[in-house]
């Protein structure tokens, strides 16, 4: 092969950033979202409040991960990454710190804007900007790979933390442990292994044409005040909103197995594996649609549709078998992974990598923004006069106004990649 043709082929530096990625998300980022709900009890029982009081710390974080996003965006583009990753694993170390010595619970109010402040950074952008900067091929399958850890993190996590309080730990000495955990587990990396892009080391992203030099993968696509002029912009910033809203739907699972009356098997235990069922076929979701959306994002998102209502009625009238359950809530797993590879796959490919984080970024302001409030709406559809079958119809209804808001943004594609520029 000729060096004109010849592509950039993997190193071990753009293997580091996967890594780093896969531990940021596997410690800072799993501990953060997947774990939370364990201490709820523990926590709310401990300091003698209800269990809303200590949820209402989420909000906060959702919300200053919503007020943080974009100045986020803005640092990502021109702050070494090794700095900005650095501090903001240390803003979630100090934050889980925060919560060890917190003797009441406006402590940890303060510690949730601290972890909204890290995460929108080391979860929301910091992984498909990296990946974007150093893959031009493969790199939803990479973002995928990256995302799922925050579901196998949870497993661990989850079971290390039930470890811990069956041997009688108070839950300020937990969170001592997943502040050492968190930076364990991402400074190492953050500040040896990470560099903002591979020309930085003299090196192209993955799959670049090598015999252009570092041209090949000079950054293209729409400005940020471009991008945010096209009404497409607006269409993805409410495709990603609803499908935060859709996917939480499978909070409702384990309740709604918990309803049924009448059915041969425990409704405890169903609802419980639901939850943990919904949780593997996610991570598995995240690296196969990442691996699918590189080839073909559209037909991904036609997929994962498919599977959001198959595992929606299956999990609505599969009260018959537990297995008819489980099986819904795998399956919906599929549509669950879209928020966290489709999006930004989608992104990527209709706006291009001139102004990737600026974009994203802006983007990713709504989704936390929703994301704060979603599970509540679907706390308020299902203690409604219309119960479970109005959270079903609902979700249902999403996804289709999900499903035509995506093709509408796929069919507008090729007219704003004709506009695309270098930076």
């Amino acid at each position: 092969m000729n060096a004109s043709v010849a592509k950039e082929s993997m190193s071990l530096r753009h293997m580091l950033i996967v890594v780093t990625g896969v531990m940021i998300t596997f410690g800072c980022s799993a501990l953060c979202f997947s774990t939370w709900g364990s201490f709820q009890p523990v926590v709310a029982t401990s300091l003698g409040i209800e269990k809303t009081a200590f949820a209402l710390y989420v909000t906060i974080m959702y919300l200053a991960m919503t007020v943080a996003s974009p100045f986020a965006g803005k640092l990502l583009q021109t702050v070494d990454a090794r700095i900005l990753l650095s501090i903001c694993a240390c803003l979630v170390g100090g934050a889980f710190f925060l919560m060890s010595v917190a003797p009441s619970i406006e402590w940890f109010y303060v510690a949730g804007a601290l972890l909204g402040a890290g995460e929108v950074v080391l979860l929301w952008l910091a992984v498909p900007t990296l990946i974007n900067n150093w893959f031009v091929e493969r790199g939803g399958f990479f973002i995928g790979i990256c995302m799922c850890m925050t579901g196998v993190g949870g497993a661990v996590w989850n079971a290390v933390f039930t470890a811990l309080v069956a041997n009688g730990m108070d839950f300020h000495e937990i969170y001592r442990i997943w502040a050492i955990i968190a930076l364990v587990t991402s400074l190492p990396f953050t500040l040896f292994a990470v560099r903002t892009r591979p020309q930085d080391i003299g090196l192209l992203p993955y799959g670049a044409s090598a015999g252009q030099g570092a041209a090949a993968a000079k950054p293209r696509g729409l400005s940020v005040k471009a991008a945010m002029k096209s009404p497409v912009f607006y269409a993805i910033c409410l495709f990603a909103g609803l499908i935060n809203i859709a996917i939480l739907i499978a909070m409702q699972f384990p309740s709604y197995a918990r309803s049924l009356t009448d059915v041969a098997f425990d409704v405890v235990v169903v609802g419980g594996v639901m939850a943990t069922v919904m949780m593997v076929g996610q991570a598995i979701a995240k690296v196969a649609l990442g691996g699918l959306a590189d080839r073909n994002a559209r037909g991904t998102l036609l997929f994962a549709f498919s599977c959001g209502i198959i595992g929606i009625l299956l999990c609505w009238f599969g009260f018959a078998s537990e297995y008819l359950l489980y099986s819904g809530a795998f399956i919906f797993g599929f549509m669950y992974a879209t928020a966290v590879t489709l999006v930004p796959i989608m992104v990527r490919q209709i706006f291009g990598t001139r102004e990737y984080s600026l974009i994203y970024s802006r983007i990713s302001s709504v989704f936390n923004l929703v994301a704060s409030f979603a599970a509540l709406i679907w706390a308020g559809i299902q203690q409604s006069a219309f119960g479970f079958n109005g959270v079903f119809v609902a979700g249902i209804a999403m996804l289709v106004v999900v499903l035509l808001i995506g093709l509408y943004c796929f069919s507008q594609q090729r007219s704003i990649v004709s506009r695309w520029t270098e930076e």
